[in-house]
């Protein structure tokens, strides 16, 4: 043998084993699958025949062993026993009663030849590896044969392709002979001695059709003995016929016809293609796949075939033209119907199998087994008797059958972006139709009227409205809104709303309808339709809006927000009734329409007016939410309130000037106050207004919003006010720093205060946030970044009045009443840190301040400092350090006494330090000689302390420990 046939050898050995591991694994699918059905099949019998008194004897292990059991003589027969009473009621799916029938004599010892022994490996080695691994033989054997009839020449190319078909016939053949001996005696005596046999007829067959597509294919693409038509023809033939045979050998064939048929179409070259047959030939496979799954109940080959048809739409698609756009639309649309019979119509609105062959075979992974055995006989099989089911609606959402719907969807999207005005609305329109309806019909289904919405938002969202509408004569107006009149606006314009009218109107008709006649929807169906009715209809009108405004005003698109308002309202009170029961999907229909009416008129104001109108349109909607949940028992209400917070919340974030560039450069009185003080002040009455039927997540997200946009008012008109009407400016100054520390610090004080009224984890975790940053922020930027000393920032205002009193004083002295405030209400660390900011503020306030007076508005380091200057340091440490320890030691706090260490002892230290080294003269004299006079008397008020108090020194109840 020749290097060339020993690599031709290898090569087809490779390719060999991942095709007998796939064809295994899918058969061990169904062995599973088989082997559940027959155990739910087994129990179910079983509970028939204890219901009828009959008991099932135990099987021991000599009925294995071997030996001839002695016949029961004719007086052994089952001993029919009283019918038990059940003392509860027994788990698992109710099986419903059927007439009871008389039990033959026989059945008893039935159950126990039910049991065979397990396979060994010899069993396993001689009844399955030697078939599949002769099977390859075979098919490498006459790959071999081939090779080398044409490496030598002996046949012609007819004669091979004419040997190639009569072996695909043959072994096609030999696999129905095989597969019609199997139903004899010695199938039935394998299967009886525990032997797992592979599936002879199965692999025979599988290996026709498999050469089979090999000489269609080498006819055309070797030879060209047939041209494209034909051979795709006779290819598809030969895949949707495997799939058909696979009705009878088993699910392996059926993925193998699927994967030839839908592979047919890439095999077939053309020099002028066309759509139209590859539509035709997908919707006849894929319908046949379907066929096939429904028949055999294989749900694999029906989601395979699902994954095939939009693979295969996707590259139709997104290959065509717009000239063939016709055939893309409607093979998506045969698609989309195809994927709504088989998956969810067949499955959702007829008899379903068992519950407990569904539980059983769910748990396998294979879908429950309705006709018998997979690989066996059709004919044979017994059909599943019918059960009694529940109501289709009752049971959960078809997941996997929605996200075909889902992907068909997107692909909806890009094939209508094929068509013009006209075809695209068509198109569209009868994909959400289809949609919709199977939304409306199946509550399995019940997320389609979802996926209905995207494709409609995806239409207006894709659909160039604003160009096409300006090639129209008046469509000049353009962004501006559509006109008051139909008669004046474009006719592309005219197409555009009407069809986001239709598709609006259709999508809320279709929520109330279903809702209304739903009491016994589960609540997340009747979620999907509330959605689909409420923000399905919202984004339409939104898109719409962008699409033909580009965000500007327009008063037509506020009157539509304010008839669909009404509209939303009168669904509401549709649904809403009397009021006199209490309907779980009713309550929930109400709330998502009354909520999406106060969403609508919050839309209609935005489109109506400028300057931060969304804002504050859909804060004032959360106080008009928050007013009617307290009027009207709809709960839902409450959350609509939170979602309106977050939108506004992401509003902020996304333009936090709220009204852009033009603030105005009145401080205070400005747009900022109107963009954030009226939310603020709209979330405050929110939250009063729901704390009144409970407090809960809401309301405190309501609380917290109106903390976060009273800080964020503050914060920016401070920026606005120092920085001449722009609140980005990029710089910043120690002024601005100490405005934003004393707003903070102010801030915690309040939240405290309201704390200590109301006991809140909102009060509490804010006022300690506020805190924290302002710390932060004082530290970093009023101490080092920012200050003067640093910066050589020009310091305004006299000796008394000036800009360091309002960036260092007042935060400090506010940081020291946070500090006694909070004594007995926050944590050690939290007070020591309020107090600590507030000496270090003041101390900074104290130097910067002697530097301004002896220097000027320019107060930097590097600039030279004098021996008085140096003196009045040491001084004012001093003075002030006594001054707070005498009121310390006056009033008895403990508070004081120690906040005046840390003034006494810097002084100390630059006495000892700086000035003993700086000053000469008098100076330094005076500098000892005060200090010493200080530290003495300290020391004796100590000391006539300590004796006034006998063993220590009394400690007021109020101290900072």
């Amino acid at each position: 043998m020749g290097d060339d046939s020993i690599i031709a050898l290898i090569v087809l050995i490779a390719l060999a084993v991942p095709v007998a591991a796939i064809a295994g694994f899918f058969m061990a699918l169904g062995l599973r699958g088989r082997t559940s059905a027959l155990e739910a099949r087994l129990a179910a019998l079983e509970l028939k025949l204890a219901e009828a008194g009959i008991m099932v004897p135990v099987v021991s292990g000599d009925a294995f062993s071997g030996t001839e059991q002695p016949a029961p003589a004719p007086e052994e027969k089952a001993q029919v026993a009283p019918r038990p009473e059940p003392a509860t009621e027994p788990e698992g799916p109710l099986v419903p009663e059927e007439p009871a029938e008389e039990p033959a004599p026989h059945l008893a010892p039935a159950a126990a030849a039910t049991a065979a022994p397990q396979a060994g490996l010899e069993e396993r080695l001689g009844s399955r590896w030697a078939v599949w691994v002769g099977g390859v033989a075979l098919a490498l054997g006459g790959v071999l044969l081939v090779r080398y009839s044409i490496e030598e020449g002996y046949f012609g190319p007819a004669a091979r392709i004419f040997a190639g078909l009569a072996t695909a016939l043959a072994l096609i053949a030999g696999g129905e002979w095989l597969r019609r001996r199997e139903r004899g005696e010695e199938a039935s005596a394998l299967s009886t001695a525990g032997v797992s046999t592979a599936h002879v007829p199965s692999v025979l067959t599988a290996a026709g059709t498999m050469t089979a597509f090999a000489s269609v294919y080498a006819a055309h693409a070797l030879y060209g003995f047939i041209g494209p038509a034909f051979a795709f023809v006779l290819l598809g033939l030969i895949g949707v016929a495997t799939m058909v045979a696979a009705a009878l050998h088993g699910p392996a064939l059926a993925a193998l016809g699927l994967l030839g048929a839908l592979a047919a179409p890439l095999l077939v070259a053309s020099d002028d293609p066309q759509p139209w047959p590859v539509v035709i030939y997908l919707v006849a496979v894929v319908a046949a796949a379907y066929g096939l799954a429904r028949l055999r109940l294989w749900r694999w080959l029906a989601y395979s075939a699902a994954g095939g048809a939009l693979l295969w739409g996707w590259l139709v698609v997104t290959s065509v033209g717009n000239a063939d756009a016709l055939p893309a639309m409607v093979l998506v649309l045969a698609q989309t119907v195809l994927a709504v019979v088989f998956l969810v119509a067949l499955p959702h609105g007829g008899a379903l199998p068992l519950p407990a062959d569904v539980a059983a075979a769910e748990t396998e992974g294979e879908p429950p087994a309705e006709t018998g055995e997979d690989d066996g006989d059709a004919e044979g099989a017994a059909p599943a008797e019918p059960k009694a089911e529940p109501p289709f609606w009752t049971w959960p959402l078809d997941i996997p059958a929605l996200a075909v719907l889902s992907a068909f969807g997107a692909l909806a999207i890009l094939a209508g972006d094929l068509a013009g005005g006209g075809g695209r609305a068509t198109f569209s329109g009868a994909m959400v139709a289809i949609l919709l309806a199977t939304g409306f019909t199946y509550a399995a289904a019940a997320g389609a009227g979802l996926i209905a919405a995207l494709v409609a938002a995806g239409c207006l969202a894709f659909w160039p409205v604003a160009r096409l509408a300006m090639l129209d004569p008046g469509g000049a107006s353009l962004p501006g809104g559509p006109a008051l009149a139909p008669g004046e606006q474009p006719a592309a314009l005219s197409l555009y709303l009407a069809f986001a009218i239709a598709a609006g109107a259709a999508l809320l008709a279709a929520a109330v309808r279903r809702l209304m006649r739903g009491e016994d929807l589960p609540l997340v169906a009747a979620a999907c339709h509330a959605a689909a009715g409420t923000t399905g209809v919202l984004a339409l009108l939104v898109i719409a809006y962008w699409r033909v405004t580009a965000f500007d005003t327009s008063v037509p698109f506020a009157l539509g927000a304010a008839v669909l308002a009404l509209l939303f309202t009168g669904a509401a009170r549709l649904l809403h009734g009397d009021g006199s029961e209490a309907r779980p999907v009713a309550a929930l229909g109400t709330g998502a329409m009354a909520a999406a009416a106060l969403a609508a008129l919050a839309l209609g104001l935005t489109f109506a007016l400028e300057k931060g109108m969304l804002t504050v349109a859909f804060a004032l909607s959360t106080l008009g939410t928050a007013f009617v949940s307290q009027r009207i028992a709809v709960p839902v209400l409450r959350y609509a309130v939170g979602a309106t917070g977050l939108l506004v919340l992401g509003r902020v974030v996304w333009d936090p000037a709220i009204a852009g560039d033009a603030l105005g450069t009145t401080p205070i009185f400005n747009w900022l106050l109107w963009g954030y003080g009226v939310p603020a002040l709209a979330f405050v009455l929110a939250a009063r207004v729901l704390a009144m039927s409970g407090r809960d997540w809401v309301t405190q997200l309501c609380e917290s919003l109106a903390i976060l946009f009273c800080a964020l008012l503050v914060f920016f008109e401070i920026r606005h006010a120092l920085h001449g009407g722009d609140p980005f400016a990029p710089d910043s100054g120690f002024v601005e720093m100490g405005l934003m520390a004393t707003a903070g610090l102010a801030f915690s004080i309040v939240l405290m205060r309201l704390e200590l009224h109301r006991a809140d984890p909102v009060y509490h975790f804010a006022g300690l946030a506020f805190g924290v940053l302002t710390l932060i922020v004082a530290g970093f930027g009023l101490l080092l970044a920012e200050n003067p000393l640093f910066t050589d920032e020009p310091v305004l205002g006299g000796a008394v009045f000036n800009t360091l009193v309002l960036a260092y004083l007042v935060p400090a002295v506010i940081a020291a009443g946070l500090a006694w405030l909070a004594r007995a209400h926050r944590p050690t660390w939290y007070v020591r840190s309020a107090l600590a900011l507030a000496l270090l503020l003041h101390l900074a306030f104290t130097i910067n301040v002697i530097r301004f007076l002896f220097q000027g508005p320019q107060i930097g380091l590097w600039r030279q400092m004098g021996e008085a200057e140096l003196w009045t340091y040491s001084a004012a440490l001093v003075v002030i350090g006594v001054a707070i320890l005498a009121v310390g030691l006056w009033r008895n706090w403990r508070f004081a006494r120690l906040a005046s260490a840390p003034y006494i002892l810097i002084a100390v230290v630059k006495v000892f330090v700086v000035d003993l080294s700086s000053l000469e003269g008098v100076l330094r004299a005076l500098s000892f000689i005060g200090l010493g006079l200080v530290l003495v008397g300290i020391g004796l008020a100590y000391q006539k302390l300590l004796r006034r108090g006998g063993a220590g020194i009394p400690v007021a109840d109020d101290t900072l420990s």
